[in-house]
């Protein structure tokens, strides 16, 4: 009867063992798992003169959820957080919308506002109305007009006869956006529509390559007109215009779900700098968290500048060959190349 207990006790305890390993393995997977930490280019650091201390203060302190922020010549990552976290992207996703637009030949065509685009929710767009593809292409961008972005999907998918969440998950997968996936024009919240900051950052790149999506999203405001006359006056929902210099657009988005993003771009002193920030909480922070992230990037830039010339003034003090002073189509008895006559 002893020896009965005796196992069943040992089968119990090791029992108990395998559920506690169980724990530990699952708590480690889910570590791995846990969003990361800031991230700086490694490069800055090195850099005695970079305030990195400073630095790592500021980051710990925002609320964005995800980020990715590149030097736009380069493509080098300047800072990161969780850049390949699943989010929701809301108006960041106009950017698709728009950047299909531009490249389907049709700009100066008129599109015809239908009824489900001007029901669509947070949209401003009438039933009936008229609108150069251009100019509704601003609406839908600068005060981020969903039903105008839906109008849009419509017109530019309509010759294919497919649906226009198919176009733009097309072109995701051909500009290599392999974390991401569209359902509609507008980025309303559904499950199903997802992205990441890295892929956001993707079309970032690709679309500040086009001329005429470069040119409309770097106004703050502008005004257009339907085909019949009636002016209408667009601002942009963008605030870092008229707070922080050089700033060239890009695109904001915010939903309940999505928190606040911000896609931008900002130019100063011949440097570029592209930055995506994904769910601020609350969404207004968006604007005062990609200034506190632009003011490191331009820092560490400068600090990139400094290292640069630096190589370059010791490479400059490193003695240079002496010119060769040998005549080599010229050989002495012993094959030795003659001096050259000066």
């Amino acid at each position: 009867m002893n020896l009965k207990s005796n196992i069943q006790s040992f089968k119990l305890n090791w029992a108990l063992v395998m559920c506690l390993l169980m724990v530990c393995v699952a708590t480690s997977s889910w570590a791995v798992t846990t969003p990361d930490n800031p991230t700086i280019y490694s490069a800055a650091l090195d850099d005695p003169s970079f305030p990195k201390d400073t630095v790592d203060a500021q980051l710990s302190a925002l609320s964005a959820e995800a980020w990715i922020m590149i030097d736009a010549e380069s493509g080098k990552v300047l800072s990161s957080k969780n850049p390949d976290k699943r989010m929701y992207p809301a108006s960041l996703t106009k950017m698709m919308t728009c950047i299909l637009a531009c490249e389907s030949g049709r700009l100066n065509e008129i599109v015809t506002i239908s009824a489900k685009a001007a029901s669509t929710e947070y949209g401003n767009v009438k039933r009936g109305e008229k609108y150069v593809l251009r100019d509704l292409l601003y609406r839908a961008m600068l005060p981020s007009d969903n039903g105008a972005a839906h109008a849009i999907g419509e017109f530019v998918a309509a010759p294919d006869s497919v649906s226009f969440a198919d176009l733009m998950n097309s072109k995701a997968k051909q500009l290599g956006m392999k974390n991401t996936n569209f359902v509609n024009a507008h980025g309303l919240p559904n499950e199903n529509h997802y992205t990441t900051a890295r892929d956001m950052m993707t079309l970032v790149e690709y679309c500040m390559k086009n001329k005429d999506f470069a040119e409309i999203v770097s106004n703050s405001t502008r005004d257009i007109t339907t085909t019949s006359g009636k002016k209408i006056h667009l601002k942009s929902t963008n605030k870092l215009y008229g707070r922080y210099d050089g700033c060239i657009g890009i695109k904001t988005g915010t939903t309940r779900a999505a928190g606040g993003c911000l896609a931008s771009a900002v130019v100063r002193d011949g440097m570029k700098i592209y930055l995506v920030l994904l769910k601020c909480t609350p969404a207004r922070q968006r604007t005062d968290e990609s200034i506190v992230l632009y003011d490191m990037g331009f820092e560490m830039m400068k600090t990139f500048a400094a290292q640069k010339k630096k190589q370059r003034e010791k490479r400059g003090n490193v003695p240079r060959p002496k010119k060769n002073v040998y005549d080599h189509d010229q050989m002495n008895h012993q094959g030795v190349p003659i001096p050259k006559k000066k």
